[in-house]
């Protein structure tokens, strides 16, 4: 085999950029547990110290604020992370 042969190169179709829905799937995944994972144990933190002081709703809601707080931070910092590998590109 020659090394020409052996080389591969993709090649955009269309002239359009080369696009992979795996690596687009595997964004949406990451993305969603910097959502939900701290949104869910905030909240669940907040309704089980809701339950043992008896303060419904109010340890609850703010648990579900905290968590948002912090998965804007965390997908705030995900999209800082991709635009600079966007600009190293």
């Amino acid at each position: 085999m020659t090394k020409k042969a052996a080389v591969t190169t993709t090649k955009p179709v269309n002239g359009a950029d080369s696009f992979s829905f795996g690596a687009l799937a595997l964004d949406f995944m990451d993305t969603t547990w910097r959502i939900a994972t701290p949104v869910l144990l905030f909240a669940g933190a907040g309704i089980f110290a809701d339950v043992k002081l008896g303060t419904k709703p109010w340890l609850t809601l703010l648990g579900t604020v905290i968590g948002f707080v912090i998965a804007g931070m965390l997908v705030k910092k995900q999209l800082m992370a991709a635009a600079a590998q966007e600009d190293k590109k």
